[in-house]
């Protein structure tokens, strides 16, 4: 039998072998699926969501809280995904503020509509939908099951030019009219 040493040492060059395979190999055959800033690069929306394209991108942001006046600043990237049926939205507001938040934008076919899921930091997991963009707006449409009865919420994506636009992200409690949660200006 061989010694503990003996098998540590095959063990280890076995190991050191693989790695070195999937560094010669991996890259190439992993790149057109990888998510992320590089990848969006190579990868094109596909026409039922190349509308979305504009969005494409890192932004900065800064807002407001309208209920109590506190600002807030954000960094929002877009990125084509998945071969260009999804655009993913990584989200993360700048401390003191806590929130993020990894969004997939797509179409969905049989509604004939667009569908976004958003999934944050506080275990929240909410679906939008929306009919696309009506001049420079954009408006996703959704509930939060966390509230009884639940909250119907928006997110409405103005587009002032190709390097800015503003969301507003607005709630509405019954009869009430829509009320602005908090509000950014996103900058590229």
């Amino acid at each position: 039998m061989k010694s503990r040493t003996a098998l540590w040492r095959n063990g280890t060059l076995v190991l050191l072998l693989l790695a070195l395979l999937s560094e010669a190999v991996g890259p190439r055959e992993l790149t057109a699926q990888q998510s992320g800033p590089a990848a969006s690069a190579t990868v094109k929306l596909k026409p039922e969501v190349e509308s979305l394209a504009s969005f494409e991108g890192k932004w900065a942001c800064r807002g407001i809280f309208p209920s109590n006046g506190k600002t807030i600043e954000s960094q929002i990237v877009f990125t084509a995904d998945l071969e260009g049926a999804w655009l993913t939205v990584r989200h993360d507001d700048l401390p003191p503020n806590r929130f993020h938040a990894f969004e997939l934008w797509g179409f969905d076919p049989a509604e004939k509509q667009y569908v976004a899921f958003v999934y944050d930091n506080f275990g929240g997991v909410r679906k939008f939908t929306s009919s696309g963009w009506t001049g420079d707006k954009l408006i996703w449409l959704g509930e939060t099951s966390k509230t009884d009865p639940p909250t119907v919420q928006r997110f409405v994506y103005r587009r002032d030019n190709p390097s800015q636009f503003v969301v507003n992200w607005e709630v509405k409690k019954g009869t009430a009219d829509w009320a602005v949660g908090d509000t950014l200006t996103c900058k590229k």
